[in-house]
């Protein structure tokens, strides 16, 4: 029996082959990694190794939320205040 089978051994890639396949830009990927949004390990001297699957449970996760103000859902535009 092969041991490899009885693990689960994580899909890493690096800063630009995960930022291609995520399509985000590689500085977002690597600030992602660095800031801890995502699990990465960082291998050699600077060589980061993201985890593919919490990358993708990072964005499945995220939303964007509703403006509170109900004048930006309407479309007004508000007048930017002005000091002299």
């Amino acid at each position: 029996m092969n041991m490899m089978q009885n693990t689960n051994i994580p899909v890493m890639k690096g800063i630009i082959e995960c930022a291609e396949l995520f399509g985000i830009s590689r500085h977002y990927c690597r600030q992602l990694a660095l800031t801890g949004a995502v699990k990465a390990v960082r291998v050699g001297r600077g060589k980061i190794l993201i985890n593919v699957q919490s990358m993708a449970d990072f964005f499945n996760q995220s939303s964007i939320p509703e403006p509170e103000d109900e004048s930006l859902n309407q479309g007004v535009i508000q007048p930017i205040p002005i000091r002299l």
